[in-house]
């Protein structure tokens, strides 16, 4: 008799003393038509040939419903070849290659000044528009087009909605290590963009700690008349994460922890022609930053039944930028401290058995207060800038289907 233990089971069930371990003989993935099966087993970090617990089995299966073309997983234990090994069964539900994220929230306010309250601990990212193409290659690669909107917002620098092109190897070496390259061309209305570079290394430190390099860049050039301009803005992160949440944009349970250090460059030129009654004179004006911080932040999501969910949230930024300007001759270095705390509850429109097939549909209610302090003249008190700050409360509607993810919201800000 075939041996089965569903995962949701093993989810249920509170962990004994002395958790159940499972040698895993082999690793087998089902109902996979597009996606890499290969790439799925890298995902799950589990290996064939050792014995897992039920905590891995239930680490791997959050890892890989994070995952964007994955809509939902299934694993099942089935009898070996011999008594005490098991058939590790992974039984996928895929997205569609197309894919879309659109998150749109209108926030009504009564001041015209107020710091925004981009919320990045809020899943894995705060972008609110994607779409693109996505396919797979080979065993362990991905090739990916498509359109994204703003990122996030820091304070000293700058963020572009871009067209990207690139490719995504994962599993290097066979250590469950990726790497993503990219080709992007940042849109800006007033500037003609150039195709620039974008990389980024994924290097897992245990089941669910990863550590992620990135580096950005953006450059642009403007041609108006007699004037001439260029900018170059190239930004390097490094952030350690410790993730067990189960939905890869808005999930329902977990924890979110996230920590790293930020450094860029931005460097404008500009060349333009006076012409006046001694002659023609050429002129040459520059801007350089270099600015540096640290980004962290943490959230935890808890289900209270199997519909509802609630969570908590706190971000924290401090940056600092040194800045020559020639356009005014105006030096000055310049520092800025950002800091969210929000909270959230969740209700599901799916019963449990109809969320086993893929997708939710949620209805969500939300609560934030954001906080930016900025001193762009240490040197001089007096001059130093206001606080800004807001308090938000809103709610949402959000569909995630095999085509991509949806939220759509209003709320108040003050």
């Amino acid at each position: 008799m075939i041996r089965k233990i569903v995962l949701l089971l093993l989810l249920a069930t509170p962990l004994a003393a002395q958790e159940t371990e499972f040698f895993i003989e082999r690793i087998e993935v089902r109902n996979h038509r597009r996606v890499s099966p290969h790439v799925v087993v890298a995902e799950s970090r589990l290996r064939e040939g050792q014995s897992v617990s039920e905590e891995e089995l239930r680490d791997a299966s959050a890892r890989l419903t994070r995952l964007p073309f994955l809509l939902s997983v299934d694993f099942a234990l089935e009898r070996g070849t011999e008594r005490g090994k098991h058939v590790l069964v992974i039984t996928l539900q895929e997205t569609k290659p197309f894919f879309f994220l659109l998150d749109v929230q209108q926030y009504f306010d009564t001041q015209s000044r107020y710091v925004e309250a981009d919320d990045d601990s809020r899943g894995a990212t705060g972008e609110n528009l994607a779409l693109g193409f996505r396919w797979f290659v080979g065993r362990r690669g991905a090739v990916h087009i498509g359109f994204s909107g703003i990122d996030r917002d820091r304070e000293f620098s700058r963020e572009y909605a871009s067209l990207a092109a690139g490719y995504t190897q994962y599993d290097i070496f066979g250590t469950r290590a990726f790497a993503t390259v990219n080709l992007t061309m940042p849109v800006q209305d007033s500037s003609r963009a150039q195709l620039s570079p974008q990389v980024v290394v994924g290097v897992p430190l245990s089941a669910n700690q990863t550590l992620t390099l990135k580096y950005d860049e953006a450059r642009f050039e403007q041609e108006i008349l007699d004037y001439d301009s260029g900018y170059e803005q190239r930004i390097v992160t490094a952030r350690w994460t410790h993730n067990t949440t189960n939905e890869p944009f808005f999930p329902t349970r977990g924890t979110l922890l996230y920590a790293g250090p930020v450094l860029g460059w931005t460097d404008g030129a500009s060349t333009y022609t006076i012409v006046g009654p001694d002659g023609t004179d050429v002129r040459t004006q520059s801007y350089h930053s270099r600015f540096y911080g640290i980004e962290t932040g943490a959230a935890k999501y808890v289900e209270l039944t199997d519909r509802d969910s609630v969570w908590g949230d706190v971000r924290l930024e401090t940056s600092r930028a040194e800045i020559r300007d020639s356009f005014d001759d105006n030096d000055a270095d310049r520092v800025s401290n950002y800091g969210s705390a929000g909270i959230g509850y969740s209700h599901s429109l799916w019963s449990l058995e109809e969320r086993a097939g893929g997708g939710d549909s949620r209805l969500e209610v939300t609560a934030r207060y954001a906080n930016r302090t900025r001193r762009h003249y240490p040197e001089f008190p007096e001059r130093q800038a206001p606080a800004l700050d807001t308090r938000q409360v809103g709610g949402a509607w959000l569909r995630r289907t095999s085509w991509g993810t949806l939220r759509l919201g209003v709320g108040y800000a003050w």
